[in-house]
């Protein structure tokens, strides 16, 4: 990349334009990093210093602060092959695949060769994932009114255990256009207990089947932004058991039952990729436990070093919500509460990431993840931690693995007499163990 001075610029930036390029054939990347920022605070600005400064930026491996400079090369000299490469793969090691994609449809086939752009598939890739949860509390839950005085009858209905699968497909139709497809499987297995004056008391194991449909159409339209339509479906099956005293003995009739919900989130959220940051923005309606539910969420991704190796996200999460149940929410009045949650995420060696998080707060009838993750217990999971392993073994496939610490707060009914009645919240503790594999074609 020869030097090159012209008549009509400067002797200060005819100086900008020798110092970068000696730094350049050099191969001293932070001072050329250094001499090339003060020049642009002056005003000083042409071709070759933004393709300089690109280079010297992604030769650090700071590939999003390379994008940049090689974004502005293009805007100095269009279709340039050599700013073609660099800005092509600065974007796809800065995880920002839409816009590399859409660079790539821009260039000629012989250069997409040449650079060895990765090819366009429909089926961009396969993600699976299955994991299981139990109960660290389950042996040491009992009433805490059972055996007194007063109490008349009571029931409570703790999670036991769970297991679940997750089978998803990511399609590209559309050079602008990625649809996130996918289904889930969740089996809960819980102890329906019932204790009541004058009876022995009476535990029934029950379960829940939900089967889910998921769907995430993302269009990229360009400077960064991608606007996403998000629908999630969830088919519930309730297998329970209901208990009724009998007015003819006295004693208590238990009847088993079985309902169905279809509930269902759906959500609109804009994505802006701004240098070293993604900001997303989200708002969703839902119908969940029959209750209604609005979601406006901000995540910010951080990328101190311009790459991937290190980054921190945090959701900042209002949620309201309007449950339709006479016994807990008699008023019908909508309920607003804020949801935080950080993750932070490290290269811990080659081909390993550590990511850590935490959750503060209540996450009732909550979504998470672009609404991929739904909180639709009627136990309420509140302040979770998680800690993941992922491992991109080849170019093709990554394999994770995931730990959840969380605790669910179980209501206890209590009748103290026969129209009197209080929740008391029983504290659990769960463990979760999440494994995924993701192959990319």
């Amino acid at each position: 990349m020869s030097a090159s001075v012209y008549s009509q610029i400067t002797e200060e930036a005819k100086q900008a334009d020798i110092q970068t390029y000696d730094l350049y054939t050099s191969a001293k990347w932070s001072e050329l990093i250094d001499a090339g920022n003060k020049a642009l605070s002056k005003g000083i600005d042409f071709y070759y210093l933004r393709m300089r400064l690109g280079i010297a930026y992604y030769s650090l491996n700071n590939y999003m602060s390379a994008a940049e400079h090689l974004k502005q090369a293009l805007e100095y000299v269009p279709k340039d092959p050599a700013a073609y490469e660099y800005l092509y793969w600065s974007l796809v090691y800065s995880g920002r695949d839409r816009e590399a994609r859409l660079l790539a449809s821009e260039m000629p086939e012989k250069l997409k060769s040449d650079i060895k752009a990765i090819p366009e598939k429909m089926v961009k890739d396969f993600y699976a994932e299955g994991g299981l949860m139990f109960n660290g509390d389950y042996k040491e839950n009992p009433y805490s009114g059972f055996g007194t005085d007063t109490l008349i009858y009571g029931e409570q209905k703790p999670d036991k255990k769970s297991n679940y699968i997750s089978l998803n497909f990511n399609i590209i139709p559309w050079k602008r256009l990625t649809i996130f497809t996918g289904y889930n499987n969740i089996n809960i297995t819980s102890n329906r207990k019932i204790v009541s004056i004058g009876n022995a008391p009476e535990n029934f194991e029950v379960s829940t089947i939900q089967n889910e449909f998921y769907l995430n159409a993302g269009v990229y339209t360009g400077k960064g932004f991608t606007l996403s339509g998000i629908l999630h479906y969830l088919n519930v099956k309730v297998n329970d058991v209901s208990a009724a005293v009998n007015t003819t003995t006295g004693g208590i009739t238990y009847t088993k039952t079985s309902n169905t919900l279809n509930d269902y989130v759906g959500l609109f959220s804009i994505e802006k990729s701004l240098n070293h940051f993604k900001f997303i923005l989200g708002n969703s309606y839902s119908s969940l436990n029959k209750g209604k539910q609005i979601q406006n969420g901000l995540t910010i991704v951080y990328f101190p070093l311009g790459n991937l190796d290190l980054y921190s996200v945090t959701d900042l999460v209002v949620h309201s919500e309007n449950k339709e149940d006479t016994l807990i929410n008699p008023s019908g009045s909508y309920l607003t509460r804020g949801i935080v949650k950080q993750k932070v995420g490290v290269k811990v060696i080659d081909k390993l990431w550590l990511e850590a998080f935490y959750m503060f707060g209540n996450a009732e009838n909550y979504h998470e993840d672009n609404a991929y993750v739904v909180f639709n217990s009627v136990n309420v999971m509140n302040n979770r931690f998680g800690i993941n392993l992922i491992s991109p073994i080849t170019s093709n496939l990554q394999i994770s693995l995931r730990y959840q610490y969380y605790k669910q707060d179980v209501p206890e009914l209590v009748y103290e007499t026969a129209t009197t009645y209080k929740f008391i919240e029983k504290s659990n503790f769960f463990h979760k163990i999440i494994g995924s594999i993701k192959w990319t074609f």
